[in-house]
């Protein structure tokens, strides 16, 4: 290894203002959930031109949320993909409803929509595209399956925040809900946060009472004891987000285009450098709709050797999610999804983060082609 520091697979982006403005948080009254959390709400749904934005503490609620507003409960099921964070297919569980997976794209890791409709029966209630990597899926053949079976298209973009899909962002298409992470190693940090933006008022005032507990914060009238009744016809949680995780969402938003930029640079850089190189795929590269390059995904050959090799040269690499039906909780192993079969064998990604340097990035790829 060269005289350098280990090159780790992710860093978190803080930006130098978020101190002061937790700064200012800390030092008033209002911790909980309050305007910052109103300002991250507005700033992000002006970002992705969505209607409509209610921030949650993190993704997984963001997707309950939406599916239970879609209706989805026990014994329902939902079309969605194996290849992702398990936090998208446990609110599935949580509402006592069944994944049902579909297979994926070799090329993107995205969910196939060929492998949708026939796995569709009449239990089905919503069908979860995953935007592997931050790519966007083929959302118009997703919407088309959709609307023939009426059914609710929730958008796990955890990893999507600023990708662009046939000239709109994600966040602002027809699907019912769109759900963002803002967790520590997202392009866009709160230390932990989610949000779920909605394309129908409706949607979105439900969500905005479910969120804290089923109560409506804004038109709630306390008796003179402070008690106050519950919607009762609706289901609540605990899923709200704090302004301390606002205020460090707001200051990282700061910095949106740069680091949008700077990944893109070093995704151009890998897929330049790496092109062509023997025991390397690289993945499509569309030109109908723009990454946000949270993770550079690859697929090469002797997977375990490539990642030793690249270790010892102290360079991190991961897999970063396991397919789902690996897991128990999920069942059994499924044995009809053979692309998704070879994708996990060869699939790998990339350190990618605004800590990388170029020649951090030079360094990995002169490391891979010099074999493993």
């Amino acid at each position: 290894m060269e005289n350098r520091e280990k090159i780790l697979m992710f860093y978190p982006h803080i930006s130098k203002n978020a101190l002061g403005s937790l700064q200012e948080v800390i030092s008033g009254r209002w911790i909980g959930q309050g305007k910052k959390v109103d300002e991250f709400e507005n700033k992000v749904r002006s970002l992705v031109k969505s209607d409509y934005a209610v921030a949650v503490n993190c993704a997984s609620s963001a997707i309950r949320l939406a599916l239970s507003i879609s209706g989805v409960g026990p014994g329902d099921e939902v079309i969605t993909t194996a290849q992702t964070c398990t936090a998208t297919n446990h609110p599935i569980l949580e509402q006592f409803a069944k994944p049902v997976f579909a297979d994926i794209q070799y090329e993107t890791g995205n969910i196939n929509p060929d492998d949708i409709e026939h796995r569709i029966t009449e239990k089905t209630k919503a069908i979860l595209p995953v935007h592997w990597a931050g790519c966007p899926c083929d959302m118009d053949e997703i919407h088309k399956i959709a609307k023939k079976h009426n059914l609710a298209v929730i958008e796990d973009a955890s990893d999507a925040l600023g990708a662009v899909y046939k000239g709109k962002n994600i966040g602002a298409l027809s699907s019912r809900f769109t759900c963002f992470s803002f967790q520590a190693i997202q392009q866009i940090t709160c230390g932990e946060g989610g949000m779920m933006c909605a394309a129908g008022k409706k949607d979105f005032e439900s969500a905005l009472r479910r969120r804290w507990y089923g109560i409506d914060r804004i038109n709630r009238k306390p008796n003179n004891i402070g008690y106050y009744d519950f919607d009762a016809w609706e289901t609540g949680y605990g899923y709200h987000m704090t302004n301390i995780n606002a205020a460090v969402g707001l200051s990282n938003l700061n910095d949106f285009d740069f680091i949008m930029e700077r990944r893109g640079q070093i995704a151009k850089q890998y897929r330049e450098g790496l092109e062509g190189v023997k025991g390397v795929e690289l993945f499509a590269n569309s030109g109908d709709r723009k990454s946000a390059n949270q993770l550079f995904t690859i697929h090469v050959k002797n997977r375990d050797k490539f990642c030793k090799s690249l270790r010892e040269l102290g360079i991190e690499t991961s897999i970063v999610h396991m397919r789902n039906d690996a897991y128990s909780v999920f069942g059994v192993f499924r044995k009809d999804l053979p692309v998704l079969d070879k994708f996990s064998k060869t699939n790998i990604s990339l350190p990618l983060h605004t800590n990388l340097s170029d020649e951090d990035a030079d360094y990995i790829i002169k490391s891979i082609k010099k074999g493993w």
